[in-house]
């Protein structure tokens, strides 16, 4: 326990002159029933502040108390990376301090933030531009790092200057803070949360609050110089430059992952929700999206229309190239700011020509974006944080305005529409693999040979290998649960693969990987970066190696120079096998045996071919269709016909 009273203090600081009695189990006498009095971290959930990370940091969320390490550990059953603090499922929030946490303790809060009670998630990313420091949340809403840009800080940055003046001296904050002290020590004399627990006026009445640089540091110096006489650390920088850089790229980083936009379920429930177009019309659609670091939003998916007589309209709805998330987590235009993002249509088959020009609007609060449709005084915002004294603001909602599959929306009833984070990504990836990653790279989306009426193709088609030759009755690379290919298609036996081509006739192309981990292609698959279409998601050093997220779908008005549009990769590239930079699937398992990474792409050419082939197809035809959906990613380093490429000629 942190805690120490200021007499226990006191005898602490007398250990040496008394024959050194240990107080390491000072504690608050008369603990009341169910109160916190001692460090107990428990849990289910992860909640990691970034931007950087921080080590020997209070968190109390729940019944859960604890100090953020800088090493993995596991608590009760649950393996907690380094810098997670570790939360009951059901906890409201979560607060990080510097003091104790523990009854009677006495802290500086660095802000709380409120965790959803229905869409939950197992880890959370913040920073402390998403923590909140008034007495009364309504919703985990994410601030600008400074209401200025003229001011000197800002009550966010002067919560990452005092972190940055804790950090252990010697230790490079780039990578995380480290403030001094044990987290598993129940009393630590030298540690910086012991000290204010033990003597709070130390920490100034006006706390974080104020643009004056100079006065905040002012303020907290008294508290620093009395850390720095146990331990040494960094102290204040003399701007505030070097921390709003580093809350920038937390700010990034916890912007980006994998998220699904969906119409709001309870509209097909209601009569309120107006679909536009005739009575007892619905619009439904799933659309999953990568969001990059800069916020660049890569996706869409399949909408339908349908009506009471039985009439639909399909399609593939897609965000436009200008598609982002703000730097507030606001649905944005990233070319001229507007908070709206635009809708289209690809317009397959029977479906009218331009049949969707919307636009959706919205704002996530935390993890999640929400429609705000009430049943009975109720809503998914409400359900998510049932403690919030107000209802989600109408600016906050999420919302379609416009054209939505051949029929015009309400404006003054837009329709609402839901949408969460479905995957995160590492805070801070080793920048020297990054680096070590950048680079020219060949990449082939193979698909299954099926006998599909295109002719004698024996010639494009080559046998399918097995990863794991040393058990060859056995083909991880064809299997019905986490192979690359069924075992069937249509009544065949798959065997073998060809390249896949898309609707320009692209079989292969190149991808360009930066020195910072952004991966791009050209038109047509060239190697420049015209199109940023994934990014490094996590790297490992043993064995050395990188994961990549690809969504090819960098936005629907420009999907005639994007090769295999709409195709979505998560790969693993070996970055210690010979040189080559083979990409296998993500888990350790399917890495160590060389399983190759798999793309899956189910809403975009395989509906065209569906519209091109009409409803009398052949059995022939629905196997071409069935082999377009997934398959096997070939992938290396170079150029093809460079010495890397697995199906060039042998010397």
């Amino acid at each position: 326990m942190r805690h120490l009273t200021l007499m226990a203090f006191a005898a602490l600081a007398l250990a040496g002159c008394n024959g050194g009695e240990d107080f390491s189990d000072a504690t608050v006498p008369g603990c009341p029933l169910g109160a916190n009095c001692d460090l107990n971290p428990r849990g289910e959930v992860l909640v990691e502040l970034q931007g950087p990370r921080v080590a020997n940091l209070g968190y109390s969320c729940g019944n859960s108390t604890g100090y953020t390490r800088a090493e993995e550990v596991t608590l009760g059953n649950v393996v907690v990376p380094p810098f997670h603090a570790l939360c009951p499922a059901n906890s409201g929030s979560i607060e990080f301090y510097i003091g104790s946490g523990l009854f009677e303790g006495n802290n500086a809060s660095l802000g709380r933030y409120l965790l959803p009670q229905q869409l939950r998630k197992g880890t959370y990313q913040v920073t402390l531009a998403d923590l909140s420091l008034a007495n009364t949340i309504t919703s985990p809403r994410r601030v600008a790092l400074k209401a200025d840009s003229m001011d000197a800080t800002s009550s966010v940055l002067n919560r990452s200057a005092l972190l940055h003046a804790l950090n252990e001296m010697g230790n490079d904050p780039d990578q995380a803070i480290i403030i001094p002290g044990n987290p598993a020590e129940k009393a630590d004399a030298g540690d910086p949360n012991t000290i204010l627990d033990a003597q709070p006026d130390l920490a100034p009445d006006s706390g974080f609050a104020g643009t004056d640089y100079e006065a905040f540091k002012a303020a907290w110096q008294g508290f620093i110089d009395r850390v720095n006489t146990e331990s040494p650390t960094d102290g204040f920088d003399t701007d505030t430059t070097n921390y709003q850089t580093r809350l920038e790229l937390g700010n990034d980083r916890s912007r980006a992952g994998l998220y699904a936009f969906e119409i709001a379920g309870e509209c097909i429930i209601l009569e309120g929700c107006e679909f536009g177009g005739e009575a007892g019309s619905t619009v439904s659609f799933t659309l999953n999206a990568l969001v990059l670091p800069d916020g660049g939003i890569l996706g869409g998916g399949t909408g339908v229309r349908a009506s009471n007589d039985q009439n639909q309209i399909l399609d593939y709805l897609g965000f436009d190239s200008n598609a982002g998330l703000s730097d507030l987590l606001e649905l944005q235009n990233q070319q001229d700011e507007s908070l709206a993002v635009d809708l289209l249509s690809r317009d397959i088959g029977d479906a009218p020509a331009d049949n969707t020009q919307g636009k959706i609007s919205g704002r996530f609060l935390g993890s999640s974006l929400y429609a705000g449709v009430e049943i009975d005084g109720r809503s998914d915002f409400k359900l998510d944080f049932p403690g919030s004294a107000t209802a989600l603001d109408p600016n906050d909602k999420g919302e379609i305005n416009g054209k939505l599959l051949n029929e015009a929306l309400d404006p003054e009833s837009p329709l609402p529409f839901r949408a969460t984070k479905t995957g995160f990504v590492q805070a801070l990836p080793d920048s020297a693999i990054v680096s070590d990653l950048a680079g020219t790279y060949t990449i082939r989306l193979m698909r299954a040979c099926v006998d599909d009426d295109l002719g004698n193709d024996d010639a494009n088609c080559s046998d399918i290998v097995d990863p794991t030759p040393d058990t060859p009755d056995v083909n991880e690379e064809i299997s019905d649960s986490g192979g690359n290919y069924p075992q069937i298609i249509g009544g065949e036996i798959i065997t073998r693969e060809r390249f896949r081509l898309d609707e320009n006739s692209v079989d292969e192309f190149c991808l360009v990987i930066s020195s910072e981990g952004q991966v791009s292609t050209g038109v047509a698959g060239a190697c420049d970066t015209t199109y940023t279409v994934g990014f490094v998601t996590r790297t490992f050093s043993d064995p050395k190696s990188a994961n990549v997220s690809l969504r090819l779908a960098p936005g629907l008005d420009v999907a005639a120079d994007i090769p295999h549009f709409n195709a979505t990769i998560e790969g693993r590239i070996d970055l210690a096998a010979g040189g080559c930079a083979p990409m296998y699937r993500l888990s350790d398992e399917n890495f160590e045996i060389g399983l190759r990474a798999r793309w899956v792409e189910d809403s975009y050419l395989p509906r065209l071919l569906l519209a091109e082939l009409g409803e009398d197809r052949t059995a022939a035809e629905d196997r071409r269709v069935a082999s377009l959906v997934s398959g096997a990613v070939q992938f290396f380093e170079g150029a093809p016909g460079d010495s890397c490429d697995p199906m060039a000629p042998a010397p």
